[in-house]
């Protein structure tokens, strides 16, 4: 699925009246706006549902021809991205806003990027990344005068170093906050002075918890007391102006401080209103509600509903790849299991956790190494452009389309199998794999074995019916994604794909050679993250067999699979 589905509208003569033109261009405008604020609106209740308004906005706005919305699209953009665990595509639309941000000089909206890729990296778990896009962010925005973009700075900033563990830095932060307020403007002020408020009960129930393991009494208790002040405060504040995710984490904030002052009776009822909180919202982007929980049924010596809860938030930041918040889920569970004595299950989770943080070291090495190719990218996009829309609709083909075949690439498949999530029925996934490839290149040339490359991408993308993602996937393999309706139809498919490369006159292109392909197949209802990936592992093994079983076919074989 493109991110850009649709052939730019057709422009007003050039003799269009100007006030026509503006009013044309005004509701283009306003249509982005409004898809934009329903996107804000349901990311934090559907992603699904999130992510096509948030292309339909993008869409409108390079209709509108301003590149103003555009970049607050992008941003908002990646900001559901982030949340759906595909961090690179959310950095490479933060790249792209960047980049047109600086060349129409949006001095106050390169602050805004940067407060979203601040986020998005922190969500990787680059808290020193993040740390710089938000001292930038907010260099920025002082330099424009944008005091609601400063405010917002100064949010982020103290959630940062409160996460972090650097508290005293949290809380100047918010002084400095504070400060700002008056300034803002008077319809601001509400939703900032909740911020400044949650974020200081935050710091202070965590200097509470801090106190405590030191063994300091009294610097725990003025710690209480203070997170008690502002959660009064907030109560006070959401009575005239509601905020459900504000009131959730109020809840959260309430059992532990209850927790503190050992009374789980009481916590309990704090964080079985959170979770009430959190299925009203039907948000994903917490993951308090469920912690808050667990942490109240150990204290209540209940290890099983504790386990479920952990469970739950761990579901969650796995599945939008939240690698600081899965490292610290693993961590409450070993020490869960270390409490019930169960030492080779916490030895387990701790290894589990010891994995997953490689594994996401070495995806921020990747995004950082895709950076440059970002910038090479972006500036030939705009070379090539007829103008800056031009620019942006090359770039987003570029990020989703491999150069040579003009299939989908990784990134490309990917995003398509997201639009996938709500279709019925079970999904075919299958990969082609071009047999003895290397004879080609041997026999012939790299370029004609490029020749060879487009060939096949065109036979399989002519087989294929309508509806079918077709991506190469590296290198002399396909894939092709489809949901079926009848689970009989997948094999009969794969195997007219393969007949199909075997039928073709090969000798116009390669003389005294033919191609053939092998192929893997699996039927698999996951459309989630871990689904996917177990699907394309085992269509990858099937993939294996066919190739040891003597190539030019198909696992399994058409009268297997019925």
């Amino acid at each position: 699925m493109n991110a850009v589905r649709r052939s730019e509208p057709v422009s007003p003569p050039s003799d269009a009246p100007s006030h026509l033109v503006g009013a044309l261009v005004a509701a283009r405008t306003e249509t982005a706006r409004a898809y934009l604020a329903l996107a804000r609106h349901y990311r934090d209740h559907s992603l699904a549902v999130a992510f096509p308004l948030a292309l339909e906005a993008l869409e409108a706005a390079l209709s509108a021809e301003a590149p103003d919305m555009t970049v607050e699209v992008l941003a908002g953009l990646s900001f559901i991205e982030v949340a759906q665990g595909r961090q690179e595509q959310a950095f490479e639309h933060l790249a792209l806003a960047l980049d047109l941000a600086h060349e129409h000089g949006l001095r106050h909206l390169e602050s805004q990027v940067r407060n979203s890729r601040a986020f998005a990296r922190l969500t990787a778990g680059d808290a020193v990344g993040a740390r710089r896009d938000l001292l930038d962010a907010r260099a920025l925005a002082l330099a424009a005068g944008g005091r609601l973009d400063v405010a917002h700075t100064y949010v982020n900033l103290a959630y940062l170093e409160n996460v972090t563990g650097q508290y005293e830095e949290a809380l100047h932060q918010l002084n400095l906050l504070e400060e700002q307020l008056p300034s803002l403007p008077p319809e601001e002020q509400p939703s900032m002075r909740l911020y400044l408020l949650e974020n200081r009960a935050h710091i202070y129930l965590n200097l509470a918890r801090q106190a405590r393991e030191r063994g300091r009494p009294e610097a725990e208790a003025e710690a209480c007391a203070r997170v008690h002040a502002a959660i009064t405060a907030i109560r006070e504040e959401l009575r005239d102006h509601p905020a459900g995710l504000i009131a959730l984490l109020t809840e959260t904030h309430a059992a532990r401080l209850a927790l503190l002052e050992g009374n789980p009776d009481r916590a309990q009822r704090h964080a079985e209103a959170a979770l009430e909180h959190h299925a009203r919202l039907g948000q994903q982007a917490y993951l308090d509600a469920h912690l808050a929980m667990a942490e109240v049924s150990v204290a209540r010596g209940e290890p099983g509903r504790a386990h479920e809860h952990y469970r739950a938030a761990l579901d969650s930041a796995l599945d939008q790849s939240r690698h600081r918040e899965t490292q610290e889920v693993l961590q409450a569970i070993a020490r869960l299991h270390e409490g019930q004595g169960n030492l080779p299950a916490a030895l387990g989770t701790y290894r589990d956790a010891l994995d997953r943080a490689q594994q996401a070291l070495a995806r921020l090495a990747h995004i950082e190494q895709r950076h440059e190719d970002l910038i090479r990218e972006l500036r030939q996009a705009r070379a090539e452009a007829t103008g800056w829309q031009d620019s942006v609709r090359r770039a987003e083909a570029q990020a989703r389309q491999d150069p040579l075949t003009g299939l989908l690439n990784r990134r490309g498949l990917q995003d398509g199998l997201a639009g996938l999530e709500d279709t019925p029925g079970p999904l075919l996934l299958a990969l082609f794999d071009i047999d003895d490839f290397k004879s080609v290149n041997d026999h012939h040339s790299h370029l004609t074995g490029d020749a060879a490359l487009q060939a096949v991408g065109a036979r399989l993308r002519a087989l294929s019916p309508p509806g079918a993602l077709l991506a190469r996937y590296g290198g002399e393999e396909f894939v092709l994604a489809l949901p079926v309706d009848d689970p009989a139809e997948a094999p009969v498919l794969v195997e007219a794909l393969r007949r199909g490369i075997e039928a073709h006159d090969w000798s116009g292109l390669l003389p005294g050679m033919a191609l053939t392909v092998s192929a893997g197949y699996i039927l698999t209802e996951g459309r989630d993250e871990e689904a996917l990936r177990a699907a394309f592992e085992q269509a990858d093994d099937h993939l294996y067999r066919a190739k040891r079983a003597g190539r030019n076919r198909i696992y399994p074989p058409v009268s297997a699979a019925g």
